[in-house]
């Protein structure tokens, strides 16, 4: 039933970026066998994933005709990306797991990412669930800005080394620290982000003008900047994080650079978390020498989902 309505609303889009004018593109539910067999390809396009890290086609199929979403995105009816969730529980509260998300390379930053969401939102609202949880790696912020300004998501648990150590070329060398995301589907916030066209905010903007303190600080060392110590008894009800701009471009440049980086700032959301601080907005620039931007509140939001279980992360023994 939710495959066929999904097909029901299905839309015809052009993207400016990249896409030429009168190209086809299209969110729907993957359902043949060359395209469930595409989804290998795409994981390993996207992450340099080995066979060990590829979900299989079996597993995409089995949790869509169990209530997850296997969606794709189609350009001119190939598929270049897909969105894959299952079902969880956390006490007598369903939710579901967006497990993965990829985009072949030469279609990335053209805005399939945030249409396979909303699709997600779309049916998962059709299903009768109204929060869906993902992680992400907080240092890096292109997905921030999606997941925090884009759609409206929220954090507030910061998770250890939960997958272990992943052999791939955008992971390898730190630990697979995460955040974990909240998106309430139906909040104020959320539903403002979708409906309209939501201007992501600056760095210099908020450095600027607000008198909003900022945690912690950078030494730049031409364009890499090295993490110095943090302030981690601020009581403000608003109150910023800084993190490089371009992480992959420091662990290419100085691992143990990046490793300073995972390690202060695990200490700085850690700390704030417990204080009750919540993830509320992220901020980037595109002048050279500036930080990205976390902005974290003290604000009510719906009762958490119960993270202990994922804050613990994996033991390698």
């Amino acid at each position: 039933m939710a495959d066929h309505l999904m097909a029901r609303r299905l839309q015809t889009m052009s993207l400016g970026k990249g896409i030429a004018a009168g190209m086809k593109v299209e969110i729907r539910p993957i359902t043949n066998l060359s395209d469930l067999r595409r989804c290998h390809e795409i994981q390993r396009a996207t992450w340099g994933y080995s066979d060990l890290m590829v979900f299989p086609y079996t597993i995409l199929i089995s949790a869509q005709h169990n209530g997850g979403v296997l969606l794709g995105a189609y350009v001119d009816d190939d598929l270049v990306g897909f969105l894959f969730g299952y079902l969880g529980m956390a006490g007598a509260k369903l939710y579901l797991f967006s497990q993965r998300m990829g985009v072949l390379p030469e279609y990335q930053g053209m805005g399939l990412g945030y249409r396979m969401k909303i699709a997600q939102r779309e049916q998962m609202l059709r299903q009768g669930i109204d929060i869906i949880i993902w992680t992400y790696d907080p240092l890096e912020g292109k997905n921030a800005t999606l997941n925090i300004e884009k759609l409206g998501g929220i954090v507030r648990c910061y998770a250890r080394d939960i997958y272990g150590s992943v052999q791939n070329p955008r992971q390898a060398g730190l630990t697979t620290d995460r955040f974990l995301l909240e998106w309430h589907l139906m909040s104020d916030r959320v539903r403002k982000r979708v409906r309209s066209q939501y201007q992501r905010p600056r760095t210099e903007d908020w450095l600027s003008g607000q008198d909003i303190p900022v945690v912690n600080y950078a030494s730049w060392e031409g364009d890499i900047p090295r993490p110095l110590a943090a302030d981690l008894e601020i009581e403000r009800d608003c109150l910023l994080v800084q993190i490089p701009p371009d992480l992959q471009r420091i662990k290419r440049r100085d691992l143990n650079v990046a490793r300073d980086w995972r390690d202060i700032t695990r200490i700085i959301f850690e700390s704030y978390f417990q204080r009750r601080y919540v993830v509320t907005g992220f901020a980037s620039s595109l002048q050279p020498r500036l930080p990205n931007l976390y902005r974290l509140e003290r604000k009510s939001f719906p009762a958490p989902i119960d993270f202990s279980s994922w804050a613990r992360g994996v033991s390698e023994a």
